[in-house]
């Protein structure tokens, strides 16, 4: 069973990046403590190294510094490595780009294919690129980054990527209590363009009606989790969900179950 103070306990030792306000935090009961950062750290950039520097005893692999804030465009209060964020419950930001052909009032849509390699959701299906939101980079600049690096495709056509809208959820899953808002944007592609990796994430790419990719999502468990929901806010954008059909306020509203600011 996952507890906070299962994980706390292992930032004990690292007394002068933390402080515990409460002496029963790491009792029998691990109910109502809390973590705090020691008052000694003055600074954004104090703060980002020190915990940065316990991040790295206790995970492997470099990771892009993710900004910790308490809602989306406000300064951040220090920076972590983003994988980590789940582990600290620290909402975390993400872009995701549903990228598809139209011919003859037909979508389809390009879906990815993650590599094997991967060490998160090695072969499962995904839409056509996405990311998590660094800092110092805003999401226009990052969707046309991941665009390029997992489909190569150019700035002059994934400049035209439309923001709308966006999704959010929480999943506990052992110490990680995962906050995610993911920023979608719709990237409608000339009909002659094949999407092709660049940084070797993804395995192959597959152009599939929206029809079919829908059943998949319905029947399967082959796409990754969130790029379900992703892909699920589309269809409802493009009316391949309509208020007819069973349950549709519930899924509408499941899509931003997450604390979405």
């Amino acid at each position: 069973m996952f507890t906070i103070s299962m994980f706390a306990s292992h930032l004990r030792k690292f007394q002068d990046v933390f402080a515990f306000p409460e002496d029963n935090l790491f009792g029998s009961g691990g109910g109502g403590g809390y973590v705090i950062l020691n008052p000694s750290l003055k600074s954004p950039e104090e703060r980002t190294k020190a915990v940065g520097d316990v991040i790295n005893c206790l995970s492997e692999g470099v990771i892009p510094l993710y900004p910790v804030t308490t809602s989306y465009g406000v300064p951040a209060y220090f920076s972590l490595e983003r994988a980590a964020a789940p582990y600290f419950g620290i909402k975390a930001y993400g872009i995701h780009l549903v990228g598809y052909v139209d011919r003859d009032g037909e979508k389809s849509l390009w879906i990815g294919k993650r590599s094997n390699m991967k060490p998160t959701f090695p072969g499962m299906l995904d839409h056509l690129a996405a990311g998590g939101l660094p800092h110092g980079i805003t999401c226009k600049e990052n969707v046309m980054k991941e665009c390029q690096e997992e489909a190569g495709i150019p700035r002059s056509i994934s400049n035209g990527a439309v923001p709308i809208g966006a999704v959010s959820y929480v999943d506990i899953n052992g110490y990680s209590y995962k906050r995610d808002v993911l920023f979608c944007y719709d990237l409608k592609l000339p009909g002659d363009f094949v999407p092709t990796n660049e940084d070797g994430e993804v395995e192959s790419f597959k152009l599939i009606p929206v029809k079919d990719v829908a059943n998949i999502i319905r029947r399967t468990e082959f796409f990754k989790a969130n790029c379900c929901l992703v892909i699920i806010d589309f269809l409802f954008r493009h009316g391949y969900i309509s208020p007819e059909d069973p349950g549709y306020l519930n899924l509408l509203q499941s899509l931003r179950s997450g604390d979405c600011s």
